[in-house]
């Protein structure tokens, strides 16, 4: 069968605009996005021995989100691959498709840069959050969960870890090893189900936690991934917002240690802590003081003259080339305070999508015969 380019499935699969579809087709899924960790059980041997960590868990929980939002779901996925590549399309993937294409044109309501925010976007408010699974424990007979408070720490945050379930912990050994050599980074027992200890700057980025549990009627291993870095820059300033055509523009000052392609995120809110919008920003920064401008279109203010913070700053510095590790900064500030702004000055212009937004949509929507 004659193929088509695959220059096609590039045009439509990539672009800050894709990203923005695929959170939206989440709701049509009833797979739910959760934090990029591992948590798993795996049966504790006689005491005295260690289980290796080699060897498979008996038990197994992966669920992933990662900071492009959720994940484009797995059969449309496979329908763009198959329309772009095959000379026929079923009825079914036409319906992807018109999902798709719909997803997409309500997406281009709003610029990438400045989505609209609300109380159920948990892969923006909650970017970092990790989901806590509990899992049978002691040959299935109770339910035990070993719980962070994120699955994404930088130094120097310390790192708390607790048990709970159905039965009592009257003590664990904890245990931090690195995920690639199995090196034991920390171990300690405690008398109790919670323990916080401060992260180090020589710890490598993807970490196991090893919980050696003591329940009133046995003993039990659980286990957790999570990540943790150096931090690479960090935002010492956010400054007054200011008009820019229809932009409220905010200035952002950042500290770079390590220059490259830069992402920044953060959630604008009212005082009152009232969600309204998602903003985003990229940009290639050197080392030393830099500076870039957040962005919120008059579309996803709605007349806000309200006082206004920005909160949930992530600071990105993204992959520069296959195989090489995303990293992250940190903000001198959780809350930035912005002050009120008259959203009178705005221009009152709806944003108009790009020729590349456009052309993008026009295929999906003839993909899916509209």
């Amino acid at each position: 069968m004659k193929k088509k380019p695959l220059i096609l499935l590039t045009s439509v699969a990539v672009g800050a605009g894709m990203l923005l579809v695929q959170d939206k087709l989440a709701s049509h899924s009833s797979a739910s996005a959760s934090s990029a960790t591992v948590a798993s059980y795996e049966h504790s041997p006689s005491p005295g021995n260690n289980t290796s960590l080699n060897e498979k868990p008996t038990h197994i929980n992966q669920i992933r989100q990662d900071n492009e939002g959720a994940p484009m779901q797995p059969a449309i996925a496979e329908a763009i691959y198959e329309a772009v590549t095959d000379d026929v399309m079923t009825e079914s993937m036409t319906e992807q498709f018109a999902i798709l294409s719909s997803a997409y044109a309500d997406a281009l309501s709003y610029p990438s840069y400045s989505q609209p925010l609300n109380p159920h976007d948990t892969q923006w408010l909650e970017p970092e959050r990790y989901s806590t699974v509990s899992l049978p424990v002691l040959d299935g007979d109770v339910q035990a969960a070993l719980s962070l408070e994120k699955y994404r720490f930088i130094y120097p945050e310390p790192i708390t870890i607790s048990v709970s379930g159905t039965l009592p912990v009257e003590a664990m050994t904890i245990e931090l090893l690195d995920v690639e050599t199995h090196r034991i980074l920390f171990k300690q027992r405690v008398n109790e189900a919670s323990l916080e200890l401060p992260g180090k700057t020589d710890w490598p980025q993807e970490i196991r936690v090893k919980a050696t549990i003591d329940f009133t009627s046995g003993t039990d291993v659980l286990t957790a991934d999570f990540h943790y870095y150096q931090p690479v820059a960090e935002i010492t300033q956010v400054e007054a917002p200011s008009s820019a055509g229809s932009d409220m523009a905010i200035p952002v000052q950042i500290q770079v240690e390590q220059s490259g392609i830069y992402r920044i995120r953060a959630n604008l809110f009212t005082q009152s802590g009232q969600p309204i919008a998602v903003l985003t920003e990229k940009k290639r920064l050197e080392e030393g003081k830099q500076s870039l401008t957040l962005k919120a279109h008059y579309s996803v203010l709605n007349g806000h003259n309200d006082t206004l913070e920005l909160r949930t700053v992530q600071v990105e510095k993204m992959s520069g080339f296959p195989g090489e590790k995303a990293q992250y900064g940190i903000s001198r500030q959780a809350i930035w305070p912005l002050g009120t702004f008259n959203t009178r000055l705005l221009k009152q212009a709806p944003y108009q999508p790009s020729a590349e937004e456009q052309q993008r949509l026009d295929f999906l929507r003839s993909a899916a015969g509209q």
